[in-house]
């Protein structure tokens, strides 16, 4: 959810504007939002001042000079004024403070600027009541006229002028004050701890974080709150090993370490997204007897939820109930957002009924996590009443319920609320947009999404890397991919710097064997742009290069992978595979378990397939009778069809067939085609006969299967009885027509079945071909089992054939012919492939939707099993 995007983690070292002590009796608290204070501001007697008075109430001030100069020690004290001043004097800084109390700070400051003499009290009186409120340029514009005047703040005032410094970020400013300190003698002492931890916050804030340390090692005395700024300074400048060795050395020197100092490290490490460090300080914490508070669960539950971890941000959750701490409306609606992404409707509805009774459910947070909440979970109408309670609807609700709208499929009402909420004051931000563009193309309005697209930088909202992503993600998910390509060029032509979405979006496009050039392309993109140490980049690279044939480069990064998982080993397998090589698989497998990573669900069905092309039945039996000991895997459809294809290659059908009679799940398609694939190429009919009788039931529409009936009856010689949903029906067309694409000179041609127009040339180039090889045309296999295309006639050559005419004639010797079918591969054209990288000792990749064919000197890698 988009609040998610920035979590608002409170800070923990200075109290908000709206922190009133818990000693005033006329202000309250925001639910939610107690905080420990890190330091504690010795001050005068606190004024109990109403929180209701904005800044528009105050009196503009012209610009002061920023520096601060000692008066001259010979004037005469303001301080010093006739006896009979002193009376109305007291007056009217008490009048300063009852207007303050009541909310009527326009009439405090009219007393205070009326004043003929002002003394420290009056001073503080006034600029303690705009600090209290938050209005720290006030402050620092009163503390600059203040000294002008001669009035120098005392160790209580110059403490709240620094706090000032430090929210307004304000340098030169706290750099004076730091040397008035120094030189009043505020900062050698015990009692002057407080002014020392107030020019340490200051420094850190402001980032500088080298004089911060400086004064921290100068200073004599350090309390809790030294410590807790100190390491605040440094976990705000991601410094975390030096924050860890300040909690150490605080332990040594007798300090402990209280809740905030906890609070500071955890929430730091939250928000930077190293929630597993998160966790294990949460663990010391609780170990060293400081019970964890609502910031600290909070935090966590804010860090998972906003690292789309929202499984371990609700067990954060429970955990915080169990131990009784009340959740506040920040992590109510962060539990929230775990659901909504984890689409968990019962128990988000749970967490409504809680944010009503604890009063936070028209809080703005909660609203939008309950928007986006209902939204995903498909309740749009609960979404949209949620949405109309808001009372005060930001950019994120509205952005939350268009969202909602977009993803529900109602992009029409989506483009209302888009169009509405200008009216209703609610400037649209780029999210706004991308929300729009997303659901368009989502929805298959491309030229919708793309209109909106164009009209961004009009509107004057500038597109981030996010827009990009979002129209190169929908362009593949469409299947336009060479129109992916272009953005993706266009996007580097702009100097937008693509991120690692964009790279994931982008790949799998071109994961294909005509396309291997493109990902090389890629592959130097993410080069350039630093990328190449992402893990799941890495993983995507190695599955792109396999794919499109080149197992080399598959290797390669899979060697220079820095950080391999699971999914990394799983790819580099399964490239061994893809590419005919099961005996390296095998290796790759026993190197995976010496380095200590166990095997999944995806690897161990990889095992069973290299044991099944290697014909080593046993050890593949062995591995699937002991899966659920060794790896505590329990055995799923995959499994059995790796087993099924590992028996049937063996020509064990009998064994396969019992197999899949006594599995305890239902057999779906890959199962019977693993097993009708086996009935086929042992020549069984009977038993491709039975498989035939099971893919219609699950699949009546399947051409293969309806081309199986036509192939019994022409191999029997008799009308088989089949469903009527597998009877042949030769009068109508089967599938779509048979293509295919090759690569030459980085450019893809396709050709089609049958259609030999205009490729008179080829086909007299195959024919010549075919004489030369002693091949006739019409020599297909009699007795075999055809389920792939229909049969060729002089006329209608199969597409493959005039592909690899084409690129014999016009590519040079040395490159590889690529070429991509949409079909099977049927008998006669592997033959013929076969042949003709025998002749012509050319390498040939063929990729059908079953397998990657490579023939190389008159062999290929599927063993002719496919």
């Amino acid at each position: 959810m988009e609040f998610l995007l920035h979590p608002p983690f409170p800070s923990l070292l200075l109290p908000k504007p709206h922190h009133l002590p818990p000693h005033f009796p006329s202000s309250k608290l925001r639910h939610g939002r107690l905080q420990e204070p890190v330091m504690a501001f010795p001050q005068a007697p606190p004024l109990p001042l109403s929180l209701h008075e904005t800044r528009s109430g105050a009196h503009a001030h012209p610009r002061h000079d920023r520096s601060i100069q000692e008066p001259d020690p010979g004037a005469r004290p303001s301080g010093s004024s006739a006896r009979s001043g002193v009376p109305r004097f007291f007056a009217e800084t008490k009048l300063i403070t009852v207007h303050s109390c009541a909310g009527r700070l326009g009439d405090a400051r009219k007393v205070f600027d009326g004043m003929g003499h002002r003394d420290l009290l009056a001073w503080s009186a006034m600029i303690g009541a705009y600090a209290i409120r938050g209005m720290y340029g006030e402050v620092l514009a009163l503390a600059v006229s203040m000294v002008e005047e001669g009035v120098l703040p005392d160790r209580f005032l110059i403490t709240r002028v620094l706090q000032a410094c430090a929210y307004a970020a304000d340098l030169e400013l706290g750099r004076a004050l730091h040397s008035m300190a120094v030189r009043r003698g505020y900062m050698g002492r015990v009692k002057d701890v407080p002014v020392g931890n107030s020019v340490l916050v200051m420094y850190a804030k402001c980032g500088n974080l080298g004089c911060a340390h400086k004064v921290f090692e100068k200073m004599v005395c350090r309390d809790l709150g030294t410590w807790n700024s100190m390491i605040f300074g440094y976990c705000q400048s991601a410094e975390w090993e030096e924050a860890r060795r300040l909690l150490d050395a605080m332990r040594e020197e007798g300090t402990e370490p209280g809740v905030v100092t906890w609070n500071t490290l955890i929430s730091s490490y939250a928000r930077s997204g190293d929630l597993d460090v998160a966790m294990e300080l949460l663990g010391q914490m609780e170990e060293s007897g400081v019970a964890p508070d609502v910031v600290t669960w909070t935090s966590l539950v804010s860090g998972f939820v906003h690292m789309d971890r929202g499984d371990e941000a609700l067990r954060c959750f429970i955990r915080m109930r169990l131990a009784g701490v009340e959740p506040n409306g920040m992590s109510i609606a962060s539990a929230i957002s775990a659901c909504a992404s984890l689409k968990l409707l019962n128990q988000g509805r749970e967490l409504h009924s809680h944010a009503i009774k604890v009063g936070s459910v028209n809080n703005v947070l909660s609203g939008n996590s309950l928007v986006d909440m209902y939204a995903k979970c498909g309740e749009i109408v609960a979404a949209w009443r949620i949405f109309n309670d808001i009372p005060e609807k930001d950019i994120f609700s509205w952005n939350s319920m268009i969202a909602g709208y977009a993803q529900a499929g109602y992009c029409g009402k989506a483009y209302e609320l888009f169009c509405k909420m200008e009216n209703c004051g609610v400037r649209r931000n780029v999210i706004t947009w991308n929300t729009m563009i997303s659901g368009y193309i989502r929805n298959g309005d491309d030229e919708r999404a793309f209109e909106l697209f164009q009209m961004m930088q009009s509107h004057g909202v500038k597109r981030d890397t996010a827009t990009w992503n979002i129209l190169i993600a929908g362009s593949v998910h469409n299947g336009y991919y060479d129109r992916a390509l272009r953005i993706f060029r266009q996007m580097q032509s702009l100097l937008v710097r693509p991120d690692y979405i964009t790279i994931l979006s982008i790949i799998p496009a071109f994961a294909n064997l005509v396309a291997c050039w493109k990902v090389r392309e890629i592959h130097a993109c993410i080069f350039h742009h630093n990328l190449e140490l992402d893990g799941k980049i890495a993983n995507a690279l190695i599955n792109a290069y396999s794919k499109s044939g080149d197992l080399t480069s598959a290797c390669s990064v899979f060697d220079m992978h820095p950080s391999r998982n699971i999914i990394s080993w799983n790819c580099i397998i399964l490239a061994h595979l893809l590419h005919g090589s099961p005996n390296e698989a095998l290796n790759l497998f026993c190197r995976m378990k010496q380095e200590g990573v166990l095997p999944d669900h995806t690897t161990l069905v990889a095992v069973i397939r290299a044991y099944g092309l290697m014909g080593k039945v046993s050890e593949g039996s062995q591995t699937f009778l002991n899966m659920a000991n060794d790896y505590n895997i329990t055995p799923e459809l995959d499994h059995y069809a790796a087993m099924v294809d590992l028996l049937g290659r063996s020509g064990k059908l009998k064994q396969a067939y019992e197999l899949i009679d006594e599995m305890p799940l239902i057999p779906n398609s890959t199962v019977w085609e693993a097993f009708l694939t086996a009935s086929v190429m042992h020549g069984n009919v009977r038993m491709a006969h039975l498989a035939g009788r099971e893919l219609s039931a699950i699949d009546p529409g399947d051409p293969r299967v309806q081309r199986l009936a036509s192939s019994l009856q022409d191999l029997t010689g008799k009308s088989v009885d089949m469903p009527k949903e597998m009877a042949p029906n030769k009068g109508r067309k089967l599938d779509e027509a048979k293509s295919c694409s090759i690569e030459i000179r980085n450019k893809a041609y396709v050709f089609s079945n049958g259609d030999n127009v205009g490729l008179e040339d080829t086909v007299a180039e195959l024919k010549s071909m075919m004489i030369k090889m002693g091949y006739s045309m019409l020599d297909i296999g009699i007795g075999i089992l055809d389920v792939e295309e229909e049969k060729e006639e002089v006329i209608g050559l199969h597409c493959e054939k005039l592909a690899i005419a084409f690129g014999l004639s016009n590519s040079p010797h040395f490159r590889n012919i690529r070429i991509i079918k949409t079909a099977r591969m049927c008998s006669h054209c592997h033959t013929f492939a076969k042949l003709v990288s025998k002749k012509y000792e050319r390498h040939i990749l063929i990729k059908d939707p079953k397998c990657l064919h490579k023939f190389e000197d008159g062999k290929c890698s599927c063993e002719d099993y496919w």
